[in-house]
């Protein structure tokens, strides 16, 4: 790539490692781990961070599509002039600190041995963000170039809804790491799980102990009415045995996100003995 671009500092690609991280560390490690790294990324692209500006810019470039070339070249242009109003001092200074953690987060080096696809319009939009800031770094030919290969990926690619800039990386990531995971694990998991992995990644502690609490209690509704019907004695036991077992549940236990994703699975199988 050109000389404008340097991996370690492409807001884009640093930003799509780590959701790719959590994605496979919810496979890995369970959501405790996934929640982690989602943590690091708050951290570091918080409201009002440079990080966070210029990745907004950077997203709302590679998240326009099927749109027409008018319109292509006016998020270009909006692009041009609101990159400029970025400190990029502070900017400069936020990375450093972001790839000093991630090395003592993930290992030296580890954030970027695994292998992104849309790599090139990665490095293509970064090095125009650097381009457009201090003008010199590529040149004429290049950033036209550039500009005309962004122009045709926001024309032709799919229509899909695209990043405004007033939202914040709650929204962002819920997005990135919704698509990235149900690309890679989603058949794995069932819609219920899916669901509750999405609430227990974005959402506040108590609202996840108030999800764990409601499906413990309807996992010990459905048991003691299946064990009620039950004529079959070592079937009766064996229901008695899994009710005990919920029942010493506490939601507040951190391994109780783990544990919610086997209750909402025995609670679809006995939802399904039901029918």
């Amino acid at each position: 790539m050109s000389k404008g671009h340097n991996k370690k500092r492409n807001v884009g690609l640093i930003y799509e490692q780590v959701i790719n991280k959590a994605s496979a560390a919810m496979m890995d490690g369970g959501p405790e781990h996934a929640k982690m790294h989602i943590s690091f990324l708050k951290k570091h692209f918080s409201e009002g961070s440079e990080l966070l500006k210029e990745f907004k810019l950077f997203n709302a470039i590679l998240d326009t599509s099927g749109v027409s070339e008018k319109v292509a070249d006016r998020v270009l242009e909006l692009a041009r002039e609101s990159i400029k109003s970025i400190d990029f001092k502070k900017l400069d200074f936020e990375k450093g600190a972001f790839i000093n953690e991630a090395n003592r987060t993930f290992g030296k080096g580890k954030l970027f041995e695994t292998r992104v696809e849309n790599f090139r319009a990665l490095a293509t939009v970064q090095s125009l963000l650097n381009e457009w800031r201090s003008p010199g770094m590529l040149s004429p030919a290049m950033t036209a170039q550039y500009e005309n290969q962004l122009r045709e990926y926001m024309m032709l690619n799919a229509a899909s809804p695209a990043t405004e800039l007033s939202e914040g990386v709650d929204e962002i990531s819920v997005k990135m790491f919704h698509k990235r995971f149900n690309e890679t694990y989603g058949e794995k998991f069932t819609s219920s799980q899916k669901d509750f992995l999405h609430d227990f990644m974005f959402m506040d502690h108590e609202h996840v102990i108030g999800l764990i609490t409601a499906t413990r209690q309807k996992a010990l509704s459905l048991l003691s009415e299946r064990n009620n019907v039950e004529d079959n004695s070592m079937l009766k036991r064996q229901y008695s045995s899994v009710y005990e077992n919920v029942l010493k549940l506490d939601p507040a236990d951190p391994q109780s996100p783990a544990r919610q994703l086997t209750l909402l699975q025995l609670i679809e199988e006995l939802e399904d003995e039901n029918e």
